[in-house]
């Protein structure tokens, strides 16, 4: 039943009621899941089931680490997820090779990039304990005997439920393969002047090392994300200089990125104590619902260092719990942002891992003409987020924090070099060599 896993307050609920809370569930989430099937799939990390909370994908033994595994190695993807709905279903998972892009690889078959069974049984779950909200916890450890992946490069992990038309969510990964190439580099101001106080370059050299490449431009393709997100990512950046066995990339104000600000955070891992940034933690009968502290805008605020987590989050349960994945408990948490309405009809969304990086219907924010601000509420798991504001320019669809956040050279900032190479006549984008930079040395 929807009230499983959307808590309501009162009145006492009506079928009138229950209609719109599912049409609401549909809107809000952003969920697409009248397009869900094979042939319509977006190579991006989308959820496409209400009922499907807390998705997370990241390298085995350390959760704070992006999906990236070694070609051919002991390394392993863990993923997870709760669904919040009281039937058990049969969730199975195969994977699609992508390009440099994410558009899927038309030239190869399943059979080129994958070892072992096409698709597979997410069988691993558990049943949530000591929790309000009552949901079934699915586990799997990939790749594994049943399914490897034969082939560098980009790849998106699809799970569905029995028919790979019926999807539940997809998840962008990455295998990487050794090889001659390398990268050197590092993040500094940037060298315009005019954005020396607010922007980032990064300025790095790949390092061929003997790789035999007839067209180093053509034939490689470069991307630079900062903090793993996507929506600002520099791609199929092109080398300032080649000479020798070495692309140049130094010095070059177009690998430049906004400074940004430290991402805003609050703490949920105990819904019995209030932190820093909670203003009221309430409960009834529908379940948990968390009150943040009115958020301000910073543009002209003065940088402050604070430590974080450049946008992830951690799922914790603070409260004697033994197994956080199972016994962390759910939460309407309350957002409001203190703003007038910003001009041109910008749209203000919630950017971080708590809103999957995605710019949708499930992280824009409503304007509250009465409150004058901002406001949105997300249901989440307990544990310690961060996120930032970013608005959308409707007549260019860009994305921007600065109007919000601000942005400042000195920000920590985590940027990843992604090198590709297709050899001419190749028939995929092999992922050859990776580099993380930190803003902060």
């Amino acid at each position: 039943m929807l009230c499983q896993f959307f808590p309501v307050k009162k009145p006492k609920p009506t079928f009138l009621f229950f209609l719109c809370i599912f049409v609401y569930v549909f809107i809000s989430a952003g969920d697409v899941t009248a397009q869900s099937t094979s042939d319509d799939v977006v190579n991006n990390d989308i959820v496409y089931k209400p009922f499907i909370k807390t998705v997370l994908l990241f390298k085995e033994g350390f959760e704070m680490s992006a999906p990236v595994i070694l070609l051919n190695s002991e390394e392993k993807l863990h993923l997870s997820f709760d669904d919040m709905d009281s039937d058990l279903k049969r969730y199975r998972y195969t994977i699609i090779h992508c390009d440099a892009d994410w558009n899927t690889s038309v030239d190869l078959m399943q059979s080129d990039y994958i070892n072992g069974f096409t698709d597979d049984e997410v069988g691993t779950f558990e049943y949530s304990y000591n929790t309000t909200a009552h949901y079934t916890h699915f586990t799997l450890l990939f790749p594994n005997p049943d399914m490897q992946p034969r082939l560098s490069g980009n790849y998106l992990l699809k799970v569905f439920i029995d028919d790979q038309r019926d999807i539940a969510f997809t998840r962008r990964f990455r295998v990487y393969e050794k090889s001659g190439a390398g990268v050197t580099g590092e993040v500094r101001q940037s060298s315009a002047i005019l954005e020396k106080f607010t922007r980032q370059e990064v300025d790095f050299t790949i390092h061929m090392n003997g790789m035999r490449v007839s067209d180093p431009v053509r034939e490689f393709r470069v991307m630079i994300t900062q903090n793993d997100r996507q929506d600002n990512a520099l791609r199929n950046i092109k080398p300032k200089f080649t000479r020798g066995n070495e692309l140049d990339f130094m010095y070059d104000e177009t690998n430049t990125f906004n400074g940004g600000n430290e991402f805003r955070s609050f703490d949920i891992k105990s819904l019995v104590y209030q932190t820093e940034r909670i203003r009221k933690i309430a409960y009834d009968s529908a379940g948990y619902e968390v009150y943040l502290l009115d958020d301000q805008k910073r543009p002209r605020k003065n940088y402050v260092s604070d430590k974080e987590i450049n946008g992830r989050k951690l799922i914790r349960n603070e409260e004697l719990a033994k197994n956080s994945d199972i016994e962390a408990d759910y939460a309407w948490v309350h957002f409001f942002l203190v703003s007038d309405p910003l001009l041109d009809n910008n749209e203000v969304y919630i950017l971080g891992a708590l809103t999957d990086w995605q710019l949708d219907n499930g992280s824009k924010m409503r304007y509250d003409p009465v409150r004058k601000g901002y406001e949105k509420q997300l249901y989440l798991k307990q544990g310690y987020y961060n996120y930032i504001y970013v608005i959308k320019d409707p007549g260019t669809g860009k994305f921007d924090e600065t109007p919000v956040e601000g942005n400042h050279w000195e920000t920590e900032n985590v940027y990843t070099i992604w090198v590709y190479y297709r050899e001419t006549g190749g028939l995929y984008d092999r992922l050859i060599a990776l580099q993380n930079l930190n803003s902060n040395h």
